[in-house]
């Protein structure tokens, strides 16, 4: 999987960034860049903490977002997408030998995105910007009052716009072994 990101993160960006002519585009740069980390930390803490309103700021109207790995799912859409953070049906890939788990059931779920080794570039329009970085997703809760733990990692690559005037995620590439975390998985039962 991983080889599959970095791949596609070489398609997508360019190889190096323009070197800034001047004082004025230099710090552009430095501006554009920790605004895309800051999104990227906003995106973590509004999913962990189910602030979907969050979202609605930072997403795009045409934001898509393309699971693969253990999970095969493709949606576009602002509200499409918000939805699916919501109620995630966590649709497996084809060949996957679990089924989702019912979070219902789960007393005082908890998750932290753990989100690292970041690269980040910016167009040489200013226009679009892309960040490819690694994540873990870490989920404790209670069955029964047993309490619980599962974790999961994966990557991502974040495609971004300015067309609208500020940032926004136009696209969530993400490569995935979400299905094999066992705060979502059962395993299914062999006939």
């Amino acid at each position: 999987m991983l080889a599959d990101a970095y791949s596609k993160w070489r398609e997508l960006t360019p190889r190096n960034e323009r070197a800034p002519t001047n004082l004025e585009d230099r710090l552009q740069l430095v501006i554009d860049k920790q605004r895309i980390i800051e999104m990227i930390n906003e995106y973590a803490f509004a999913c962990d903490s189910r602030c979907w309103d969050v979202l609605e700021d930072l997403y795009d109207e045409n934001i898509e977002r393309i699971m693969s790995g253990t999970l095969n799912e493709t949606v576009r859409g602002r509200g499409n997408l918000i939805n699916l953070h919501i109620n995630p049906p966590l649709p497996r890939a084809e060949g996957m030998q679990t089924e989702k788990r019912d979070l219902t059931k789960i007393k005082g779920l908890e998750i932290r995105h753990l989100i690292g080794t970041q690269m980040t570039r910016i167009s040489d329009d200013n226009q679009k910007a892309w960040a490819l970085c690694h994540y873990q997703m870490a989920l404790v809760g209670q069955t029964d009052g047993i309490w619980e733990s599962g974790l999961h990692e994966g990557t991502y690559l974040f495609s971004f716009s300015k067309a609208s005037g500020s940032w926004k995620f136009t696209q969530h590439l993400i490569w995935t072994n979400n299905a094999a975390n066992p705060m979502f998985a059962v395993q299914k039962k062999r006939a």
